[in-house]
């Protein structure tokens, strides 16, 4: 919640220097052109030369991030969750991306999910591969119920990641929904812990 805080400020502090130097720099350059100019035509060159500013390509830049940090706090506030900077966010997707089709490429084809009901109506999912976007705030959909996730686990492969899922409390609000096929549940077959299957 402070990083969006404090990447608005940090960066409007930059953004304000930057400026400064900016328009000291233009003001000196434009000053001997000046003369006789009356407060209007002053104001014109002013809005001109903030506009001149805010599209040299370092400027822009602060003056996203700055944005950014606005609206990662005020989201912050408002849902009560981290909301993520979009560069590290695109860092981190290229990065898994990346990671994914060269493991992909490792071990070889996917093998199919193991679904596995537990007690307190909760499943369990052995998956191959990462589930993308499946947290604690999104809601997933299986064969008509929804359920959240909570908690996740690492395993042994072929299906190294283990999804821990739990019924969504009644009115929940879906903040992100995700539809586990109900087909993947058909081939595999729904196990009950006291089927004896492993």
């Amino acid at each position: 919640m402070w990083g969006g805080a404090a990447q608005f400020l940090l960066i409007s502090f930059a953004l304000i220097v930057e400026f400064k130097h900016f328009f000291i720099l233009r003001s000196q350059q434009i000053a001997p052109h000046m003369d006789g100019v009356n407060s209007t035509g002053e104001a014109v060159v002013t809005v001109l030369v903030v506009f001149e500013f805010l599209l040299q390509p370092l400027s822009f830049f602060l003056a996203y991030l700055a944005l950014e940090g606005a609206v990662r706090f005020i989201g912050s506030l408002i849902t009560s969750e981290i909301v993520p900077s979009l560069l590290v966010f695109l860092f981190f997707k290229i990065f898994a991306s990346t990671s994914r089709s060269i493991s992909r490429q490792r071990s070889g084809p996917l093998v199919e999910d193991a679904v596995e009901r537990l007690p307190s109506d909760r499943i369990r999912i052995a998956s191959a591969a990462v589930k993308a976007g499946w947290n604690s705030s999104v809601t997933i959909g299986i064969d008509g119920r929804w359920f959240e996730v909570e908690r996740e686990e690492r395993a042994q492969p072929p299906r190294p990641y283990l999804y821990f899922l739990r019924p969504a409390p009644p009115g929940k609000i879906l903040r992100g929904y995700r539809e586990y096929h109900a087909a993947a549940l058909e081939t595999i077959g729904m196990k009950t812990p006291d089927s004896g299957l492993t």
